[in-house]
């Protein structure tokens, strides 16, 4: 189920063994049955960094409720310091083609993921200038929802408090369940395993919040269409 663009994560997603992980169906429509297909940003590329714990999870979070994800993943992708997002080509430019293509995905995508470390009390430099390569409009009126971690007791939360207004300018809109992780090394195994009730009931929490939003959202731009 899953579609990737980073090649790297496979071998050690398919380390993953905990699959227990299937969010409560809905009562009424069809959240539970639906398979999405969303985007999940990371957002850091430090050495020995802690996002690879925590994208396992969710990735397999995500599949084991039949979802399909795609992996943006900075480390790993051909995203250079800003200097001409995909909007800023005029009319008569070509813009490169790996930016056409991860824009065509993003455009695609039903929802969203951003897993965020916090560097200095913010969004990671890489995480902003990876998303920022694309319009608004290739995000807008879906549903992002907000993983952060920390290695220290705050999760990350000041980063999630940031990327709030940053995700909404982009046009999209964050459910109010955040997963905050705090002692992200000691919440999760290098292979993505959840070691703490908290770490094991975010994923699930997180979800279940974001597939309503994602049915709800893909509802409207579907039979009403979204504003002019």
């Amino acid at each position: 189920m899953l579609r990737w663009c980073c090649p790297s994560f496979v071998t050690s997603v398919d380390n993953i063994t905990d699959t227990n992980h299937q969010t409560a169906h809905f009562e009424k429509g069809s959240c539970s049955t639906m398979g999405f297909n969303y985007v999940m940003f990371l957002g850091s590329v430090r050495e020995g960094r802690n996002v690879s714990r925590v994208a396992k999870y969710m990735i397999n979070v995500f599949e084991s409720n039949g979802h399909k994800v795609t992996i943006f993943d900075p480390q790993e992708m051909e995203f250079p310091m800003l200097k001409k997002p995909l909007h800023f080509h005029r009319s008569n430019e070509q813009p490169p083609d790996w930016l056409v293509k991860h824009n065509k995905t993003i455009q695609d995508a039903d929802g969203y993921v951003v897993i965020s470390a916090e560097y200095n009390r913010a969004i990671p430099p890489a995480l902003t200038n990876m998303m920022n390569h694309f319009p608004p409009a290739s995000y807008k009126y879906k549903p992002c929802g907000i993983v952060c971690y920390s290695l220290g007791p705050a999760g990350g939360i000041v980063a999630a408090m940031a990327l709030r207004p940053f995700l909404g300018e982009l046009g999209m809109v964050t459910p109010s369940f955040i997963f905050a992780t705090p002692q992200v090394a000691d919440a999760f195994s290098e292979d993505g395993k959840p070691l703490t009730d908290r770490a094991k009931t975010g994923g699930p929490n997180l979800l279940k919040e974001l597939e309503w939003y994602t049915a709800a959202l893909k509802r409207q731009r579907e039979e009403i269409g979204i504003p002019k």
